[in-house]
């Protein structure tokens, strides 16, 4: 049977901007969720949960911001103008607990974009809902909402670029959405150098859109505003690599291989499995007490799988008895924290019982993008515009950081294999996960063969190992 559009008229299609997909059903359970994502970050930030890696590193830079900031540094300065600003003119001692609620309702904000999508891309509830409770449960998402980084910047930025994008995609004649979009990528390129990945997907989707949609005579006109409205950002990211490279700075100079010399993390690292990945199964390990960064110990997929599904260094894991959470005598510093028995035992299981979601992840994501090229390309799409744009979006990227693994001289030790790095496409491509098991279902559907009861089982799963993150992080 010849591939059928996931929906039969995709004009017809909710849009993002107009009329609500949710039910009142809908927004009931979802408000549900998002209440319970509020609920679990902000025991995350009562647990001291945002003093995360480089935490040292970040303090210092907010508190002597702008002073002490270089482009020679890893991250451009969104990060440390927020907690600078935080510090100065909201609570210079609580800052740390006001940033991290901050980056908290930001990420949980950016859900309700990412809900709009699921519902406007899946067709069955019960995917939906999975797909919805997934995506605000899993524990990459939850702890990088609120560890003091950058990385707490990347979701809401993402969705409100998808946002802007899809308005475009489905009518390019909105100055406006390419005012914000423009803008929005822009403070993207602030907060993270991996938004340029967004910048030629972008363009591809935008100037196909422009070619379907907009009239023969009109062409010309929104085609240069969309190189402008693209210019904007990629002159922002030249800017920062100018200044990168003027002071031998980390991200143009200093973590890259020399010429010549042979990969850390060869390809064969990161695309196969390794027999050794049956120990991150078992056991869940910890990032220093395992050494799950040392060389060539693990598959990339594997490193990959285990610090989604656990908390691999403990920053959502309970402080030591004598440290105080109460809010006048609260540290600053950071500290080591332990795994209770039980929240190893949750680790290991969420990390065994969620295997079929990164395989799902893998396959539809590979699946979305070949029809989304399909639905650019042909006259009558296969994939729904919001499908396209997410998987256009995400592949772009993932791919920054991708694509350089193997150029990096440390990509282990360095932590460079870390989810958090590309958590907002890590995210849209599990969803696509999600999408795919909704298109084999359409397609069984057709031939008279309902899977009303895989459906609900799929449900019943997905909300099982939801109960599972909940359990060890909250």
């Amino acid at each position: 049977m010849p591939f059928a559009p996931l929906r039969s008229d995709p004009s017809a299609e909710p849009t993002i901007n107009g009329t609500s997909p949710f039910t009142k059903r809908d927004v009931a359970f979802l408000g549900l969720l998002a209440l319970c994502g509020l609920v679990v970050g902000a025991l995350g930030i009562v647990h001291y949960g945002y003093i995360g890696q480089d935490f040292i590193l970040h303090r210092g830079l907010i508190l002597s911001f702008p002073g002490s900031f270089s482009f020679s540094l890893g991250n451009p300065p969104a990060l440390y103008w927020i907690g600078s600003s935080i510090r100065n003119h909201v609570s210079p001692t609580h800052y740390l607990e006001v940033i991290a609620a901050v980056f908290l309702v930001l990420n949980s904000s950016a859900l309700w974009i990412i809900y709009r999508f699921i519902w406007i891309s899946i067709n069955h509830w019960q995917l939906r809902y999975a797909a919805a409770a997934f995506s605000t449960f899993i524990p990459v998402r939850v702890i990088h909402s609120i560890v003091l980084a950058a990385d707490g910047l990347t979701l809401p930025v993402f969705a409100l670029v998808a946002l802007f994008v899809h308005r475009l995609f489905e009518n390019p004649r909105r100055i406006g959405s390419w005012v914000a979009m423009s803008l929005c990528l822009s403070a993207g390129m602030l907060c993270k150098y991996t938004f340029v990945g967004l910048l030629l997907p972008a363009a591809l989707v935008l100037a196909i859109a422009i070619w379907k949609r907009a009239m023969k005579g009109q062409r010309l006109r929104w085609g240069a505003v969309e190189i402008l409205a693209l210019a904007v950002p990629a002159a922002v990211f030249l800017l920062e690599m100018h200044e990168s490279e003027k002071r031998t700075g980390v991200v143009t100079n200093q973590e890259w291989l020399a010429k010549g010399v042979p990969p850390v993390m060869r390809w064969s690292d990161m695309l196969l499995p390794k027999r050794s990945d049956l120990g991150l199964i078992r056991s869940a390990p910890e990032y220093l007490q395992d050494k799950l960064y040392g060389f060539r110990n693990y598959s990339y997929m594997g490193l990959l799988h285990v610090a989604v599904f656990a908390d691999i260094l403990n920053f959502f894991q309970s402080p030591p008895p004598e440290m105080s959470e109460g809010w006048s005598n609260r540290t600053q510093d950071p500290f080591v924290r332990h795994r209770t028995a039980l929240s190893q035992a949750l680790q290991t299981w969420s990390v065994r019982l969620c295997l079929p979601f990164s395989a799902l992840a893998v396959a539809g994501t590979l699946f979305s993008i070949v029809l989304s090229f399909q639905s650019l390309l042909a006259g009558k799409p296969l994939f729904s515009g919001a499908a396209v744009v997410m998987t256009a979006l995400a592949t772009g990227f993932y791919s920054t950081v991708f694509f350089s693994l193997h150029r990096i001289n440390d990509p282990y030790t360095a932590g460079f294999w870390l989810p958090r790095l590309v958590l907002a496409a890590l995210l849209i491509f599990f969803i696509l996960g999600f999408l795919l098991v909704d298109f084999i279902c359409r397609h069984r559907e057709r031939s008279g063969r309902a899977p009303r009861l895989f459906l609900s089982c799929f449900l019943c799963y997905t909300l099982l190992a939801c109960l599972l993150f909940i359990g060890f992080l909250a």
